[in-house]
């Protein structure tokens, strides 16, 4: 038991930095101030505005800092965000609570991935695996509680409910530890080739899953599909998640995580490509759960690259590379709000399914690991 501790604590807090962001997707449907498509894109963006600003630091201090401190840190502040959402009064009070949870919730990815290559060496793709159900279990039960919570006691307490679990986690994680890897902040790990290349694949195929994630809810609405069937198929792209996930580390140790990834790219954006012809409740249950298979999948296989590109700098690697991955929060929305307005949702799928598939052109780019590439003179040695 002992040893699954830090999995369960780091898993748990990444899960709570992606529910509460996710939250937003679905409470701002039952808000009485009803924010228009525009507004709900940018108060999301604005979250990854503050997520955005804080990642190059994060990664660095997680590889400095106990992750412990870093993650209870982070949970108390999104905390508080959280019960600033439920408090505003107006949208403009949201994009507020919303840049200030962004601000908080960016510790948490570094130092959870410190913590898992700290305590995990011996068989991390596994491990890895297991931590990133997180990313899947967010999803399923942002869809399936959230809108039952705002029904019967009031949107509020979706956020009230998160503040609540983020404090109890943030006790639990204040006693995990990483090392100290004796690293100063360097910059010139921008210049990475590798790093590079992580960086802006992952920026492309984010784009494409914040837009899927941010108008999924009200695109099924909008087709006709009731608020609670509309809840179960949004949960539907990513319950088999919850399976692939966890079995994606076997999967890795055999084909390697660059293989793994490419191939579930090329799946995930035939089946974007699904959403723009099809429209019965039902087939779309069916294909987000197929969907659900492959997108989670590469979203272990990232964290697993971050940890084979940066080796005993994983958590800067990953606070680098998440930068570029989340300021997709930033660009997704305003462009995908900006198609659905001009274009319709049908032209929204089929443009991201073609961001997805030129992404795979850039992680198979990816090459050597980032020590390596260090003796090659890409960066500096320590």
């Amino acid at each position: 038991m002992a040893k699954l501790y830090p999995l369960f604590v780091a898993s748990a807090s990444f899960f709570l930095s992606y529910y509460v962001r996710l939250s937003w997707t679905i409470l701002s449907v039952y808000m009485p101030f009803r924010p228009t498509v525009a507004q709900e894109g940018l108060a999301f963006a604005l979250f990854f505005v503050g997520y955005v600003i804080v990642q190059i630091p994060s990664g660095f201090i997680s590889d400095r800092f106990s992750g412990g401190i870093v993650i209870s840190l982070s949970l108390i502040g999104l905390a508080a965000s959280a019960v600033m959402s439920a408090m505003s009064p107006n949208v403009f009070w949201e994009y507020i609570s919303s840049l200030i949870m962004g601000l908080t919730a960016g510790w948490v990815y570094p130092a959870t991935i410190n913590v898992m290559n700290h305590y995990y060496r011996d068989k991390r793709s596994v491990y890895v695996g297991y931590y990133s159900i997180a990313w899947p279990l967010a999803i399923v039960l942002s869809g399936l509680v959230l809108p039952d919570i705002a029904i019967r006691v009031g949107w509020q307490w979706g956020y009230y409910s998160s503040a609540i679990a983020s404090i109890i986690v943030a006790i639990l994680a204040f006693r995990l530890k990483t090392e100290n890897t004796g690293y100063h902040m360097d910059l010139s790990l921008i210049r990475n080739r590798n790093v590079l290349l992580l960086s802006f694949g992952g920026l492309l195929f984010f784009i494409s899953y914040w837009s899927l994630t941010l108008y999924a809810y009200k695109y099924f609405l909008y087709i006709g599909i009731n608020s609670v069937v509309a809840g179960f198929v949004f949960s539907s792209m990513a319950i088999s998640g919850l399976f692939s996930t966890s079995f994606s580390g076997y999967v890795i140790s055999r084909i390697g995580t660059k293989n793994a990834v490419l191939v579930s790219l090329v799946a995930y954006g035939f089946i974007i490509l699904a959403f723009s012809f099809i429209r019965n409740a039902a087939l779309l249950i069916a294909i987000s759960l197929v969907m659900g298979f492959f997108r989670f999948i590469i979203t272990p296989g990232n964290s697993g690259l971050s940890i084979e590109i940066g080796e005993n700098r994983a958590g800067s690697v990953s606070g680098i590379a998440n930068m570029f991955w989340q300021s997709s929060g930033i660009i997704g929305p305003i462009v995908s709000s900006s198609l659905i307005i001009d274009l319709g949702f049908r032209n929204l799928w089929i443009a991201l399914a073609l961001i997805v598939f030129l992404s795979t052109f850039v992680y198979h780019g990816i090459g050597t690991s980032f020590h390596a590439a260090a003796h090659h003179g890409d960066v500096p040695q320590k």
